[in-house]
């Protein structure tokens, strides 16, 4: 008697402890950044940088990127040397007051994030981004020329 109370005991356990699934499958949410408001016209510009990523047999890889900054959205173009081309194209801009975020707002689905692919900032005379090289060297502020037009 005393292992029927057990097993019963245990059987209720694990009934009770089983978590409830939805038999339907749930659609995933895509993340997409909506229209915001303009940003402020120190960031409107043409601008660029350039940084090496790392040592290879026949030289260093590295990026240039190419940014074209409107009043709500971005475009980037990059140049490689033994790095691949990817998430070139439109960026959605969030003003964040002290700096702005860029978005990827274009095709290549792999690109698209919930967070900010870059990040722009005005010190001074100077702006400075984060986001560009290799994983190593997109954490750090890094300067960024402003195009003379």
């Amino acid at each position: 008697m005393k292992a029927y109370k057990i097993i019963l005991i245990s059987c209720l356990i694990l009934v009770l402890s089983c978590k409830n699934h939805e038999t339907a499958p749930k659609e995933k949410t895509k993340f997409q950044v909506s229209k915001y408001k303009e940003i402020p016209s120190k960031y409107i510009g043409k601008f660029s940088v350039h940084t090496e990523t790392e040592a290879t047999s026949t030289g260093i890889a590295s990026i240039s990127y190419y940014f074209t900054i409107k009043k709500n959205e971005a475009f980037l173009e990059t140049n490689t040397y033994h790095e691949p081309i990817r998430c070139n194209g439109k960026y959605k801009i969030i003003d964040k007051a002290d700096y702005i975020e860029l978005y990827y707002d274009g095709e290549e689905s792999n690109c698209k994030s919930e967070y900010p692919d870059f990040e722009i900032k005005k010190d001074k005379e100077n702006f400075f981004i984060k986001g560009v090289g290799n994983e190593a060297a997109s954490i750090d502020w890094q300067e960024l020329k402003k195009n003379k037009n």
